[in-house]
């Protein structure tokens, strides 16, 4: 016999012990919640439906036609499986976003080299930082074309004739 029978078998003769002593007044109250509660107890009976699975059933088609058309994924093994394909898709999609992330630096860096390379100054010149404030400065300005506005000046009497 193993340990966890042997102390079941301790444990029911305490509470029978315990139980012929009790008052008889209190044991007949007992006998009668009993009663009382094998009454209302249901028995279920194998393959049948229940009174409320058939009420439930028959109030409503659609919740009936969406167990069996998505009950499966209600499974443990399949909530698993979607969430790692889940996991995988973002996975996926941050992968993809970070290397395009990186062709396009590496296509700007390719970009500036073509230009610096390709250019008359010497490439000391751009490691120069007061030249590339000037060229920042130049290129703004070639850029942005500033035109000045035209002041038109009217003659006033406040002003004394020549």
């Amino acid at each position: 016999m193993t340990d966890e029978f042997q102390t079941g078998l301790k444990v029911r003769a305490l509470l029978d012990e315990s139980a012929n002593a009790l008052p008889p007044h209190i044991q007949l109250k007992l006998n009668a919640a009993v009663a009382a509660a094998l009454k209302v107890q249901k028995v279920e009976v194998p393959g049948a439906k229940s009174a409320r699975v058939a009420k439930a059933s028959t109030g409503s088609a659609l919740n009936n036609w969406l167990n069996d058309t998505f009950g499966w994924m209600n499974k443990p093994v399949v909530s698993f499986a979607m969430s790692a394909m889940f996991v995988l898709v973002a996975a996926v999609g941050v992968i993809e976003e970070t290397s395009s992330f990186e062709d396009k630096r590496l296509g700007e860096f390719a970009e500036v080299d073509a230009e610096i390379l390709g250019d008359d100054l010497p490439t000391e010149a751009f490691l120069d930082p007061g030249f590339v404030n000037y060229s920042g400065e130049v290129l703004r300005r070639s850029m942005i074309p500033v035109e000045e506005p035209e002041l038109e000046v009217e003659p006033s009497s406040e002003t004394p004739a020549t």
